[in-house]
């Protein structure tokens, strides 16, 4: 793997690794970090999907979905996805939203994790 591939998965990596350190000693439950582990393999799973049936001119799954699945915690799959596969990489639009949905699932997570989640 070259380089370039790395360093963007520098961002998944890191937070897979915060995801353990705050499941060790109990700061989330083990539902929410099996939760992670599951939505990002099933994530991974729907890239390498999409880009089987791209290939061979199949039903492709659409971006929203890929999109939902990256919001809701899949996103670490997804990066790796996007590496490994060289899927989803090109399309500026596509990347945009995206990292925005990284974004937004890292916000929850800190929140989750700060004394102010019990707020609502």
């Amino acid at each position: 793997m070259r380089q370039g591939p790395l360093i963007r998965l520098f961002p998944a990596s890191l937070f897979m690794m915060m995801l353990i350190l705050a499941y060790v000693p109990g700061f989330i439950p083990r539902e929410l970090f099996l939760g992670y582990l599951g939505v990002s393999l099933f994530t991974y799973l729907a890239y390498a999907t999409d880009k089987h049936s791209s290939e061979r001119g199949g039903k492709r799954t659409q971006e929203s979905s890929l999109h939902l699945l990256s919001t809701i915690g899949g996103w670490p799959g997804a990066a790796f996805a996007q590496q490994i596969l060289r899927h989803k990489t090109k399309k500026p639009s596509f990347r945009v939203v995206y990292w925005l949905t990284v974004i937004a699932n890292v916000a929850i997570f800190v929140w989750y994790l700060s004394p102010y989640n019990n707020i609502l």
